[in-house]
């Protein structure tokens, strides 16, 4: 086989030149003052999204997806022989499919998006085979959201998005998309937003689309959030053993990791100015509400910088974020992210919110860290609370003047309390009635019909 096959992943495997590949950098957002508060920080957020800087798990993960593309690629292309052998006759290959799961927000489409970005793009081959070249494509991808079954992923791969199955059926699409798959050089499939399956037929559905595209031959990718797998650990053995013994769990940065501070410092970068946090803080903080998911820090951001526009400031400080966290657009997310801390500091296999618990058994140096930060901030707040308490009114009142609250410590104001509707005697309540009634405008009686 040609030089051009033979290398035809090799710049796929370096992880140098993969973080310079796909980490996205965007340009700082503009003078946002002069927009509308709700527009500008819309326009913040979005510019906030575009950010990716992949942390080691992300690196390595591509790496590893990569290279077993490649080894893939180098099989299908031994010879030219062997090569067009499995075209003719596609050997019946199912592969253990790699699970990537992890909490929603945390980063597992952009990881996705990012290996795409690395994989080899369509290349001419030509061998003696053929009349001409075979556009060889190193991977295919597909989302399982909408999807009625395997059977529509395969006739979306072999007929085209959109054509008519006609008269194939799912052997006949199985033969045909393994052909095809060895004919392209597809070393690698993709499937993502698989919890968004319509579950109309429960898990039965899911497992059915996953073992279909496990039995193409290239190594397979599916991508989805915990709630799906907990549903696929309730399947039997055989399913369970196909579909889950190569996970892949993408958990959040740790509080105090350089991947962590990296990201936060791009977004004050990204910020144009508009966030004036120290990023030491900046980071504590937001860790503190997000439990590191960044599209949860990229909506709190974007809630603080209203608050400040409210506050009739340009720029966000602290204070701002604390008020956006206790905000009603957040509280969702901050029951969600209270949950997530109460599980790390007492752990427990069963209970509700399954779709924010783990279904895989971590390593016990997985959680220290968040414990450890959830410990320290535990016991800050309760400092802040004690020196908040030792406080006069008009020192107390001086604090939150130059917004010098240690840890946030001071309560929001509570609502007014509507005054108790007052009692009423059975007389008063009687002659309210007859009132109301004697007020009420008496309908004209209906005429009788000629």
């Amino acid at each position: 086989m040609n030089k051009l096959i033979r290398t035809r992943f090799n710049c796929c495997t370096d992880i140098n030149k993969i973080r310079e590949r796909v980490r996205v950098k965007p340009e700082p957002v503009g003078l946002l003052s002069v927009i509308d508060p709700l527009i500008a920080a819309e326009s913040l957020a979005d510019t906030l999204m575009q950010i990716y800087l992949p942390n080691e798990f992300s690196l390595n993960f591509i790496k590893e997806m990569a290279g077993r593309a490649s080894l893939h690629s180098s099989k299908l292309f031994t010879s030219e022989a062997g090569y067009v052998s499995q075209i003719y006759h596609p050997p019946e290959v199912e592969v253990s499919p790699v699970c990537l799961t992890g909490l929603a927000g945390v980063g597992k489409s952009q990881t996705i998006a990012a290996l795409r970005k690395i994989l080899p793009p369509p290349m001419d081959f030509t061998c003696d085979h053929y009349h001409g070249a075979v556009k060889l494509i190193s991977h295919w991808y597909a989302s399982a959201r909408g999807k009625a079954g395997g059977k529509q992923l395969l006739t979306d791969f072999v007929l085209g998005s959109g054509e008519p199955s006609g008269r194939w059926n799912l052997s006949k699409l199985l033969v045909e998309s393994r052909r095809r798959a060895n004919r392209d050089g597809v070393s690698l499939v993709l499937l993502e937003e698989t919890q968004h399956i319509n579950t109309g037929l429960g898990a039965s559905k899911v497992t059915d689309i996953l073992l279909t595209m496990a039995a193409i031959g290239p190594p397979m990718i599916f991508v989805s959030n915990y709630s799906l797998v907990h549903k696929l650990l309730r399947r039997n053995s055989e399913d369970k053993q196909r579909l889950l013994s190569e996970p892949r769990i993408m958990l959040p940065d740790h509080p105090e990791s350089q991947d962590w501070k990296d990201y936060v410092s791009e977004c004050i970068r990204v910020s144009g100015g508009h966030i004036q946090v120290n990023i030491d803080d900046l980071a504590a903080e937001l860790y503190r509400s997000t439990f590191g998911i960044k599209r949860l820090a990229v909506q709190i951001l974007k809630l603080a910088y209203i608050e400040c526009r409210n506050a009739g400031r340009e720029s966000v400080k602290l204070a701002d974020i604390n008020r956006a966290y206790r905000s009603t657009a957040y509280s969702s997310n901050s029951k969600e992210v209270e949950e997530l801390y109460l599980q790390a500091l007492h752990p427990r296999t069963t209970g509700t919110h399954l779709d924010l618990r783990c279904p895989f058994d971590l390593p016990a140096d997985k959680n220290s860290n968040v414990v450890k930060f959830a410990r320290a901030d535990r016991d800050h707040r309760v400092n802040a609370t004690v020196f908040d308490s030792a406080l006069r009114s008009n020192e107390r009142a001086a604090m939150k003047h130059i917004d010098f609250i240690p840890g946030d410590a001071s309560s929001p104001p509570k609502p007014a309390r509507r005054s108790p509707v007052p009692r009423v005697s059975d007389e008063e309540t009687a002659k309210t009635f007859h009132e109301l009634i004697d007020s009420i405008t008496p309908l004209p009686r209906p005429k009788k019909p000629k």
